[in-house]
């Protein structure tokens, strides 16, 4: 007898569950046209009746299905282009970056766009936006030479939307992360005091973890209108909202906290001007008032095994306060003061609260002369430091490119440091301007005097070869035929001769880029 059921699925299901071996598979009794289709199994193998009636249930069910019908989002047109593209030439010099021959050089292609007025062309824009995505340091070079066709782009796919444009309140309050980090720091860099007062509208909205990034943008253009918010800041419940609180703060020599923690290390250090030193007090206890104000009452372990938890407390307060404290008050350069900071015994606490304050308040002088210090006698860029913000590339890229050209031209003239030295060679390649040419030449005659000289290969050796692309991209580009004339001067078979090969590529490459934009040898 056939199994009566409201679902023909469900004999269906109950047979292949228990097998037509151990029970006979028995039609499902439905009516209609469905049940005669059916009906005409009957005859047929438990197996087989089985398998036809799973395709014939599958597909009634399936006939006068209708395609899902899902509305049509109005996308608005693109805007007129407000920039114009870049030349053909430009273009096949982003082509090859794109295509991975010199990806180094995409920044400096952004940036000669931008200065130039030009944008990307529409077909390498999705390239670009996706370049955007996986290096966020690329981003704001990016912006602007997207032109209104790559922003209109870019609003159509959330993977881009870093690059979606902000103009309002109204889209500062609803955009992404990404995007509205890339707008503050825009509009701070030419409206200080919009960005804080925009920013202050939703502070108290923001996570923690963009609290402390937006709040990082203020070193741009920081003064002290700035000075109630950050003290508001202080008082965050996040410990990195704080940190970033107290070093910017730390950066205003005039501000309130400055002139606080003064009056505190004065008590701390002085000179003892009969014997020409400094007397150095540790803190027996860290004032509740400086903890108020952010500092940290417990250093790290790295930091508690180098200089100790009073050292770190003494060090926090020189780090905050104004280096013209202590040239005014004993009425000495802050050469004078470093050489006696570098022969006291707290010299780790003395040099570093030096050396952070110096970077905090871009006080390039004394910056120069503890950099000068670690020089001395040095044969790599390691250092026991206190502070990650204390490593020696922290220090030197904290200086202007003139004085960071200045200071690397004396180090082959005053320090008489060999192009092949790991510190040299550390310092040149992780410049992140153009060297001067006075500098580009003085390597280039360090270059010229170590190769004709270097019969085998030193472990210094290796490292300067593979150092050589990364010069490239910091000569002058109107240097690029005493570059090629330094080759010529090789023996043909010099082991160096395929590296300056290759360094000169990526030269004659900036020198097209820079052509291909009305520069000329220019950069």
């Amino acid at each position: 007898m056939a199994l009566a059921t409201d679902s023909p699925w469900q004999a269906i299901v109950a047979a292949a569950l228990l097998g037509t071996e151990r029970q006979p598979f028995q039609l499902p009794n439905i009516s209609g046209n469905l049940g005669n289709c059916l009906s005409q199994l009957s005859d047929r193998p438990n197996e087989a009746a089985l398998l036809l009636a799973v395709g014939i249930v599958s597909l009634h069910q399936r006939v006068g299905w209708l395609p899902e019908v899902r509305s049509v989002t109005q996308v608005e047109s693109c805007s007129s282009e407000d920039l114009l593209r870049c030349s053909p030439r430009a273009v096949r010099c982003l082509q090859q970056i794109f295509e991975g021959q010199f990806p180094q050089l995409l920044s400096e292609w952004l940036e000669r766009a931008a200065i130039s007025g030009k944008r990307v062309p529409e077909i390498l824009l999705p390239s670009l936006l996706d370049k955007g995505r996986q290096q966020r340091e690329l981003r704001a070079a990016i912006l602007p030479v997207l032109g209104q066709r790559g922003r209109w782009l870019a609003a159509q796919n959330p993977d881009w939307s870093y690059a979606v444009a902000l103009t309002t309140e109204a889209d500062w309050e609803t955009g992404t992360p990404s995007a509205r980090l890339l707008y503050l720091q825009d509009l701070r860099s030419h409206n200080p005091d919009q960005a804080r007062e925009l920013l202050q509208s939703t502070w108290k909205q923001e996570t923690a973890s963009d609290r402390a990034k937006f709040l990082e943008i203020f070193r741009v253009g920081l003064s002290l209108a700035d000075e109630p918010f950050l003290e508001d800041a202080l008082g965050d419940r996040s410990k990195e909202v704080r940190r970033v609180a107290v070093d910017l703060l730390a950066s205003l020599p005039t501000s309130r906290l400055c002139q606080h923690v003064t009056e505190h290390t004065c008590r701390y250090l002085s000179l003892e001007r009969e014997v020409s030193s400094l007397h150095v007090q540790l803190p027996d206890h860290l004032d509740e008032t400086l903890i108020q104000l952010g500092f940290e009452l417990k250093p790290l372990s790295s930091i508690n095994s180098k200089v100790g938890e009073k050292g770190w407390w003494l060090l926090q307060m020189l780090s905050a306060t104004p280096l013209s404290t202590w040239t005014e008050q004993w009425q000495m350069s802050p050469q004078q003061i470093i050489k006696l900071a570098q022969s006291h015994e707290w010299q780790n606490v003395l040099l570093d609260g030096f050396a952070l304050a110096a970077k905090r308040q871009g006080n390039h002088e004394w910056l120069e002369e503890v950099i000068r210090v670690w020089f001395v006698g040095q044969t790599s860029i390691n250092r026991n430091v206190v502070l990650v913000d204390l490593s020696t590339e922290a220090l030197v890229e904290a200086l202007s490119g003139d004085r960071r050209n200045a200071l690397l031209i004396d180090l082959f003239q005053v320090f008489h440091r060999r192009i092949n030295d790991s510190l040299t060679i550390w310092l040149l390649r992780s410049s992140s301007q153009l060297w001067s040419v006075d500098l580009a030449r003085l390597v280039l005659d360090g270059l010229e005097e170590h190769l004709n000289h270097t019969k085998t290969f030193s472990n210094s050796d290796w490292e300067l070869r593979s150092a050589l692309k990364e010069f490239a991209r910091f000569i002058p580009v109107s240097l690029t035929s005493e570059v090629i004339r330094l080759r010529e001067r090789l023996a043909n078979d010099s082991h160096w001769m395929n590296s300056m090969n290759d360094l000169i590529a990526l030269l004659e490459f900036r020198k097209e880029m820079a052509q291909a934009f009305g520069m000329g040898d220019r950069g």
